[in-house]
């Protein structure tokens, strides 16, 4: 992983080794209320230079994520919400989305995104026909239309392109992305 990769994604999201056992996660996440037949498909934790940066779990609610699909992580720094706004802007040129809606998507971001407390947990839901709909630590806190942002935010983590293959291996598991992300997948 290249080191400005790796910044980016720890400047996006981290968590603390114990923050799990007090978030929603522990008991049930947030994430069944909006989409009640999830199961979690895949978790894991995105190490950077021995130093823990997040926890991260993929929900889905079918096998292909075409009733919708959920990413929840949980933080262990402190970040500013304009902060997070712009490193997952970033992250999306990997996923080859253009500097005009990069823009465009930048300027909602950092009117979503909070400013994030070591053990906070953000969730990022793929709603089918509204789009994609953040919670911070189990609240609404925003949403951004259509399926084209939710394929480059979710594909941060779930594209074949990620900066960070370890975790997406481990958050798809032996299964497929959802089919937004990788239509082309054998198991789909």
């Amino acid at each position: 992983m290249k080191s400005s990769h790796a910044l980016v994604l720890s400047l996006l999201i981290g968590l603390s080794p114990m923050g799990w056992a007090n978030s929603p996660a522990a008991g049930k996440s947030p994430v069944y209320g909006y989409l009640e037949s999830a199961t979690l498909q895949g978790q894991g934790r995105l190490t950077f230079w021995g130093f823990d940066v997040y926890d991260a779990r993929y929900y889905v609610a079918d096998p292909k994520g075409q009733n919708g699909f959920a990413l929840e992580i949980q933080y262990i720094r402190s970040f500013k919400g304009n902060d997070l706004a712009k490193r997952t802007i970033h992250e999306m040129s990997r996923q080859g989305v253009s500097e005009k809606q990069r823009a465009l998507w930048l300027q909602s971001l950092e009117k979503i995104f909070p400013d994030i407390a070591s053990g906070d947990t953000l969730i990022g839901l793929h709603l089918p026909d509204k789009g994609t709909m953040f919670l911070h630590n189990g609240k609404v806190i925003g949403d951004v239309p259509g399926d084209t942002f939710a394929k480059a935010f979710f594909g941060i983590w779930l594209d074949e392109r990620t900066s960070a293959p370890k975790l997406r291996t481990a958050l798809i598991a032996t299964r497929c992305p959802p089919a937004l992300i990788a239509a082309n997948c054998p198991n789909h």
